[in-house]
């Protein structure tokens, strides 16, 4: 994967540079079987590739992910599924920064099912004191079908004694197209176990404004997350249950099984 990426950093190198000997590629893969009453087959396959291109000073990456939020709703596909499906396709993109640690950056690529898309982000973090912060982000984007589209984001942490911590995310996110809003809201209690695990403990709910305010999930869980005999190997155990508005709110229980890689310096 390295070679792929310097080769890819090589075009865009200057003359007689060997600034693209340095491109190095990180990534994260993750399988899981998530199986649940009235869907015992449930599977997920997550991705996400980065690819750093010295050549350029460290200001573009390329960026390829099975979807376009990858870091952000780290859920069960069910729970994915339930607010956006589009959202769970690949994407692969470039990305610009004027510098390394700007809080804005731009994107132009491909995804939600073959749209070509551009995007603009800005994201920092506020210390608003010492156990509390507060990391905030906004998006405005424009995909060929979906047309434009919006998202904000505030997550607030707050640190207990002994590495615990409690954490509100909210997120909005509005589509032109159908002149609606998402909204997803989600509170955690994270508690370490040992140097290599903890338990992280969910509560979440999400709905839309169209054609009325409305709710349309509810899911929680308790998420134990070990290393697995390698730094780079994890291995997760999620028991949960989610209740979906097209299934009348019915309970469904399961228990989600998970191993995950990291690759390079992720």
């Amino acid at each position: 994967m390295d070679n792929t990426a310097k080769r890819l950093d090589e075009f865009f190198a200057l003359e007689n540079s060997d600034e693209h000997e340095n491109a190095r590629a990180e990534g994260r893969v993750r399988f899981g079987w998530e199986p649940r009453t009235r869907d015992l087959a449930a599977q997920d396959f997550r991705f996400r590739v980065r690819v750093k291109l010295p050549a350029l000073k460290n200001r573009v990456d390329l960026m390829l992910s099975d979807d376009e939020s990858y870091d952000r709703e780290d859920s069960i596909r069910a729970a994915r599924d339930a607010v956006n499906e589009n959202r769970d396709s690949t994407t692969l993109s470039l990305r610009y920064q004027k510098e390394q640690s700007s809080p804005l950056s731009y994107r132009i690529g491909a995804g939600r099912r073959d749209q070509l898309f551009v995007k603009g982000q800005y994201e920092d973090t506020l210390a608003l004191s010492a156990p509390l912060s507060l990391r905030y982000d906004g998006e405005l984007y424009y995909y060929t079908r979906d047309q434009l589209g919006a998202e904000l984001g505030l997550n607030f942490s707050y640190q207990l004694a002994d590495e615990k911590y409690l954490r509100f995310h909210n997120r909005y996110y509005y589509r032109d197209r159908f002149e609606d809003w998402l909204w997803r809201h989600e509170f955690q209690y994270l508690r370490p176990l040992t140097d290599q695990s903890a338990v992280l403990y969910t509560f979440v709910t999400k709905g839309t404004t169209e054609p009325n305010h409305q709710l349309t999930e509810v899911y929680t869980s308790a998420r134990w997350r070990t290393q697995y005999k390698r730094q780079w190997l994890f291995f997760e155990l999620e028991p949960f249950v989610i209740w979906l508005r097209n299934e009348d709110f019915k309970a469904s229980y399961g228990l989600a099984m998970r191993f995950e890689f990291y690759y390079g310096q992720t």
